[in-house]
């Protein structure tokens, strides 16, 4: 029996089943993208979890671990505490102000024309490269699995994650995400066990691994700043963190399952960059970074049991795509098409363009997948020009009531030419563009907000002061419905 084989077509067709479950139950707009704002902690938790730690998470980290060791966990340990600084700090805010996506933050504090560009640079620049990404990550997983072509496993694990996400939205993808993460975390510790036991030992593994490799901090200095800040500020304004806060049904709800799914994908990991380390010393050396932890896993399981991790390394990828689809979505229907083109539009209408907003995105990212060689280099300058051009205007937003709307369109587009002109010259003394371009972005808004006057369409506000003693809307309004439960 080819265990691998029946390990994924279960996992599909249950995936599917729940999905078509809940179609049925999606009626709004709001059901598809936020759940209704009704979840509870697991659902959030396990999203978290589940989002973050897609193909990058896990097969980027074993694959880290095995060429740079124990530093990789380190470097990429300040997304953890950036995410949960979001939550404790203005998760409260964000949900007191009911906010859908970033960009609907810049709309209402600093009017339409200010949230235009960070829906594209969100659904466009961002969401779209990194879904591409999560399916040549499906696609890897399942030639390595059942032999397929590699185009064809792109385009199957395309079908599954498209169908999956268009039957069900949020509600579909949290609770499959739930599950999906215990699938992860047991994984992912039950493999990295199974490999000390294989290559005999913890003892074995420090006696024989370079110093570097097991040194927290065998990275220059330069380099560990750059990748401190890369995975830092850009969580702050990471739209998927933002809509899990708002998507739960109480405030206290929304801070502790943020915080405690961020806190396991810390310890989650640790586990996989020392799988890495640990299949140093059973795989060759010129083995792909990309391919450490399939080979390894099929190396040292029995497929009864590697077919179970092996699903819960797909799972990894699948809902990490469709969350990015969901909330790439979330930018087009609610920020561009609501905003810009059909303001009056009903709420069934908006539910369609949501749909279509899923299979458009969905398409463009499998073209990326397809014809696009380089995917990494594309999703880091996405991830780079994201954090630039986001982090302060929002920042501003939320506490400093004299940022207008120059200053904020000006920090973006600025801050934009900036990080792409320092990229070009070759990214002077090492330092990554997010470093200075955060810095120029900075002085941009604050020079210019200082000698620009407030606009008419502007909500002149500290968003984090002025909303701290208002009462939570989404409990608000569960609560006349008698729908809160304890948290």
């Amino acid at each position: 029996m080819n265990w691998w084989i029946v390990w994924l077509v279960l996992f599909i067709v249950g995936i599917l089943a729940l999905g078509f479950y809940y179609g049925t139950k999606i009626k709004s707009s709001d059901d598809f993208v936020m759940a209704n704002f009704s979840l509870g902690f697991f659902p959030i938790c396990g999203s978290i979890i589940a989002t973050a730690l897609g193909a990058s998470a896990i097969i980027g980290a074993s694959g880290k671990g095995f060429t740079m060791g124990m530093s990789w966990f380190v470097a990429n340990l300040p997304y953890v505490f950036f995410s949960i600084f979001l939550a404790v700090l203005l998760g409260s805010t964000i949900r007191k102000l009911k906010l859908y996506t970033v960009p609907d933050l810049f709309v209402r504090r600093f009017g339409k024309a200010a949230g235009l560009i960070p829906a594209i640079v969100i659904s466009i620049l961002y969401m779209t490269p990194t879904f591409g990404m999560q399916i040549v990550g499906m696609g890897s997983i399942l030639t390595s699995i059942v032999g397929m072509p590699l185009t064809w496993a792109m385009l199957f694990g395309f079908a599954v994650c498209v169908i999956f996400t268009l039957m069900g939205g949020l509600p579909s993808v949290a609770w499959t995400d739930a599950v999906q993460a215990v699938l992860i975390v047991v994984g992912l510790i039950v493999m990295f066990f199974l490999g000390l036991q294989h290559v005999g030992g913890m003892n074995v593994v420090l006696a024989e691994t370079p110093a570097e490799i097991k040194s927290f901090l065998g990275i220059s200095k330069t380099e560990m700043l750059n990748y401190l800040v890369i995975f830092g500020p850009f969580y702050l304004v990471w739209q998927t963190t933002w809509q899990r806060l708002a998507a739960a049904k109480t405030e206290k709800i929304a801070v502790r399952a943020v915080s405690v799914g961020y806190i396991l994908c810390a310890v989650v990991g640790f586990f996989a960059v020392g799988i890495g380390v640990i299949a140093r010393l059973s795989l060759p050396a010129n083995t792909s970074a990309d391919l450490v932890y399939t080979n390894f896993m099929t190396t040292i399981a029995h497929p009864a049991i590697g077919g179970l991790f092996m699903v819960s390394l797909f799972a990894a990828v699948l809902t990490g795509a469709t969350s990015f689809l969901l909330s790439g979505a979330a930018n087009i229907s609610k920020d561009i098409y609501q905003q810009w083109i059909a303001p009056n539009a009903p709420d069934r209408t908006v539910l369609k363009v949501s749909r279509l907003s899923v299979a458009g995105m969905a398409l463009l990212g499998l073209g990326v997948a397809l014809f696009i060689k380089d995917i990494i280099t594309i999703y880091t300058y996405a991830l780079s020009l994201s954090a630039v051009t986001l982090v302060m205007p929002v920042m501003a937003a939320m506490f400093w009531e004299r940022a207008t709307k120059s200053g904020v369109i000006t920090s973006i587009i600025g801050s934009f030419i900036f990080a792409l002109v320092w990229n070009f010259i070759g990214r002077p003394f090492g330092l990554h563009e997010i470093i200075p371009g955060l810095a120029v972005s900075f002085v941009l808004l604050v020079i210019v907000s200082l000698l620009t006057k407030h606009s008419k369409d502007e909500e002149v506000a500290a968003y984090y002061f002025a909303y701290k003693n208002e009462k939570d809307p989404v409990e608000e309004m569960l609560s006349e419905e008698g729908k809160v439960l304890d948290a």
